[in-house]
């Protein structure tokens, strides 16, 4: 179980880096409206890692048949 903590989080840390140098790329100036984008980011790197776990259970299960 400790691994499967440790896939997600580094899956959000991973994501966050990649958000963070595309935003950066990006925006130049802070925008209103860009903090709806970071809103999107981060609920995109949150679901990422629910999935990447979830993956990780599944093939887990998946080889002890």
């Amino acid at each position: 179980m400790f691994d499967l903590i440790v896939k997600g989080i580094g899956i959000y840390i991973g994501g966050l880096i990649l958000a963070v140098i595309s935003t950066n790329l990006i925006n130049s100036n802070s925008d209103v409206v860009f903090s709806y984008y970071y809103g999107i980011m981060f609920s995109i790197l949150y679901l990422s890692a629910v999935v990447g776990i979830s993956t990780c259970l599944i093939i887990k299960e998946l080889r002890k048949k």
